[in-house]
């Protein structure tokens, strides 16, 4: 392809209007002379983009984006400077010379096939809107009238109707001299077994599919018969000039109400946008159909950063909004989420309800993310650790959508809150391979199992928490120190300043004020123990007690010999035979200390016996 000419790029720069053209991406207000807004390049709350129409350029003065529209196209677009130029210059009819005969003969080819496709879809688009507002249309009309769409809103988007009959429009647009070949690659007709062709839309109110330019691309249309037995919605099939994932049903109509209101409002139907707008919720549009994609995303965020998902109410709704989560994330926008009940939807919702209680939910609409989290959360608060374990996939998947640490911190934070489990956990699982979440999963499973309490340690736990009078002589003779957990000793300070401030061990203040989920566990079971048919009888719990601590004396006993023979070995008698002797003295005090131990335990087993 040859090079356009300079004064090809000079003329196309003076006949483009770049006010205009930014305003297809940008939500501009009158500042003076110039323009402004939000820049499209980076994120800002305050606007710092200005467009100066007199002198065709703009500048943002955030990040330092400016130039001409040449500029602000290649990078909104991502296109090359020969396509800017060819993209403007077919918009304003300046015809681009080209080098090479087969170069020439390849732009004209594409130029003219566009030409061609955009005038039969106009042509089209014009037939059934003529068929609508005429005598043939009279059912249609009826249709929408029992929709709640007024004339205003139809004409507005250019709605018509497809005649009940198999050729009216390709009759038509014959008689103007396009042949059926061309008609079926712009999905208006179909081909039969026998070699001819018929209309692809009969008997249906039909919805022309409008770019941001203003073009017609594609139709969709709604069935009127009730006992209609194909589809109920008929889309346009994809071509070279229409791709459906790119393109929003309602978008020009809404931009301005977008721009306006500074969100866009998605639903899922044509129906749904057109029943919207003619209620004055003018900034509605809807995917065509299909999973939201990114560039559909990104298109809405051409004019404003804020989108309000609102689909239908049932289950396919559910995951059709769950779907729409990656795209939203994807192109940085804040997304919202408004659900209706069962059966419902946003048509049926307005006309039922009325426009303001729409705003109503659309003011009160959570986070996206925040809906799909609690949906999935809220079924398993205060369920077994097996339960909640359970979702962290669900939980995971949905966390790995959120690119913002700031924003994904926050949510594990409430999300480990709600499934009472460590943040830095719940943070691990859902940024971890499939082999580190098993690994993760098994901690969580065994963080919950309660800490690494001996038995005797628990014992001690289950008792002074069912007898808590004796928790001032447990402190006093510095029993604690006998403990090999700091968790423990910590539950039983806990405890005690709780007995002191209540005169008693109300259970469930008591687990408001351990902060571990872990701990909190283990403390809900030991104080349901003595419930359980009397495990530990006031008349036995003394002597488990004093069993425990005698146990928790001896384990204590068995450290300290370890540590010291350990510390001995380390020990040059030669060079440091104070540390030494000081050493085998402690060693030897502990193993008196053992054997004073032994001789209690001989003695209660003796004491037990003759009891016994």
């Amino acid at each position: 392809m040859g090079l356009i000419p300079q004064a090809v790029i000079e003329d196309v720069l003076a006949r483009t209007d770049i006010l205009e053209t930014v305003q297809q991406y940008v939500a501009l207000k009158r500042a003076g002379a110039n323009h402004k807004g939000l820049c499209p390049f980076h994120d800002e709350n305050t606007p710092s983009f200005f467009v100066h129409p007199g002198m065709g350029i703009y500048k943002c003065f955030g990040c330092g984006e400016g130039g001409n529209v040449y500029q602000f196209l290649m990078s909104m677009e991502g296109w090359s400077f020969p396509e800017t130029v060819r993209h403007l210059a077919d918009r304003c009819g300046v015809e681009i010379p080209e080098q090479s005969s087969e170069d020439a003969e390849a732009a004209r080819r594409r130029r003219e096939g566009k030409k061609l496709y955009l005038e039969i879809m106009d042509q089209a688009r014009q037939f059934y809107v003529d068929n609508l507002w005429s005598d043939k249309g009279k059912v249609a009309r009826m249709y929408l009238d029992e929709r709640g769409i007024g004339e205003k809103t139809s004409r507005a988007f250019g709605l018509g109707y497809a005649l009940d009959g198999w050729d009216h429009l390709l009759d038509h647009l014959k008689t103007r001299g396009y042949r059926p070949k061309v008609m079926q690659r712009a999905g208006l007709v179909s081909a039969n077994d026998r070699g001819g062709f018929y209309d692809r839309f009969r008997n249906r109110v039909v919805f022309p599919v409008v770019d941001v330019w203003g073009h017609t691309l594609a139709f969709g249309g709604r069935t009127l018969a009730a006992d209609e037995k194909g589809a109920k919605y008929l889309n346009s099939p994809e071509t070279k000039f229409y791709t459906k994932g790119e393109q929003l049903y309602g978008l020009d109509v809404a931009k301005r109400g977008i721009q306006k209101e500074e969100f866009s409002l998605v639903v899922e139907g044509n129906f749904d946008v057109i029943a919207l707008h003619d209620a004055g919720l003018d900034m509605t549009v809807a995917p065509m159909g299909t999973a939201l994609t990114e560039k559909q995303a990104r298109l809405m965020g051409r004019f404003a950063r804020r989108v309000v998902v609102a689909f239908d109410g049932d289950e396919a709704g559910t995951q059709a909004t769950l779907r729409c989560m990656p795209a939203l994330e994807a192109a940085g926008l804040e997304a919202r989420v408004i659900r209706f009940v069962d059966g419902d939807d946003p048509d049926t919702f307005v006309r039922r309800e009325g426009a303001e209680a729409l705003k109503t939910k659309v003011d009160e609409a959570p986070p996206l993310v925040s809906w799909a989290l609690d949906r999935i959360v809220v079924g398993v608060e205060g369920a077994s650790i097996e339960a909640r374990i359970a979702v962290l996939d669900e939980v995971g998947d949905i966390l790995q959508e959120v690119s913002d640490d700031t924003v994904r911190g926050h949510y594990t934070q409430e999300v480990a809150r709600r499934l009472d489990l460590e943040p830095a956990k719940v943070e691990r699982y859902a940024r971890r391979s499939t082999t580190g979440r098993k690994e993760v999963r098994a901690q969580l499973r065994q963080q919950h199992q309660g800490p690494q309490f001996s038995s005797a340690e628990y014992g001690v736990l289950v008792v002074l928490l069912d007898q808590p009078e004796w928790l001032e002589d447990f402190f006093r003779e510095e029993l604690d120190k006998l403990l090999a957990s700091h968790d423990l000793a910590r539950l039983l300070n806990l405890a005690r300043d709780h007995f002191r401030e209540h005169d008693e061990i109300d259970g469930s203040l008591l687990l408001e004020n351990i902060g571990e989920a872990h701990l909190r566990e283990t403390v809900s079971r030991a104080l349901a123990e003595p419930d359980r048919g009397g495990l530990y009888p006031p008349e036995q719990s003394l002597r488990w007690y004093r069993d425990c601590v005698w146990t928790l004396k001896r384990r204590w006993a068995q450290r300290m010999a370890d540590f010291l023979e350990s510390e001995l070995v380390e020990v040059d008698f030669g060079n440091d035979r104070d540390k030494f002797e000081d050493l085998t003295r402690q060693l030897d005090e502990v193993r008196q200390f053992q054997k004073a131990l032994d001789l209690e335990g001989v003695r209660a087993e003796r004491i037990e016996g003759r009891a016994g």
